[in-house]
């Protein structure tokens, strides 16, 4: 057998290897370009994915890959998310993960946040735990962007975002009014 063939399937695996680790890259260049490279992007309307959970982030991808989740004005989202392999969901949602969380420390009502604390112990408290920073469903709401939030409660109350239909029984009732109060509550966090 000659070094010619021999080599090949060494220099076909190192091609495959470079390959994959450039299209980790490229993935992970399309995600920063919103959610920044400390995970916590710049928009209003981007949230801050630096330190939530890794099987909250790899629902939320696989949930905007099967056109489970509305990417809202970020269509991009949906179209990147719908092309990522198993590997690569788990490949980033681990990557930001490990990060640290930050909150976006945004202006907020304290009368507001007052109501929707109300709020929030009365109807979602049961899977947000407050007492546990480190609890998964907690860490995706307290210090999240305004904006953001506003929008998914919307999407929620309207029924337009996929949940949980004991989520849903509550999300539906929700008023404009019941939605700003906990905005503010969740951006109270610091």
């Amino acid at each position: 057998m000659s070094m010619k063939i021999c080599a090949r399937p060494i220099i076909f695996a190192t091609w495959l290897l470079v390959m994959h680790c450039a299209g980790a890259d490229n993935t992970l260049k399309m995600c920063v370009n919103c959610h920044g490279e400390d995970g916590r992007g710049t928009e209003s309307d981007t949230p801050i994915i630096a330190g939530i959970p890794a099987v909250i982030q790899e629902d939320a991808l696989y949930a905007y890959a099967d056109g489970d989740r509305d990417c809202g004005s970020k269509p991009m989202m949906c179209k990147m998310a719908s092309r990522l392999t198993e590997e690569q969901v788990v490949q980033l949602a681990s990557h930001f993960a490990a990060m640290q969380f930050s909150p976006a420390g945004e202006d907020f009502d304290a009368a507001l946040a007052g109501k929707g604390k109300a709020l929030h112990m009365e109807e979602c408290a049961i899977c947000h735990v407050e007492d546990d920073p480190d609890e998964a469903e907690a860490s995706i709401l307290r210090g999240q962007r305004m904006d953001y939030l506003r929008y998914a409660l919307q999407k929620y109350a309207a029924a337009e975002r996929k949940q949980l239909p004991a989520m849903e029984k509550k999300t539906v009732k929700l008023t404009p009014d019941d939605i700003e109060a906990l905005v503010n509550y969740y951006a109270s966090y610091r």
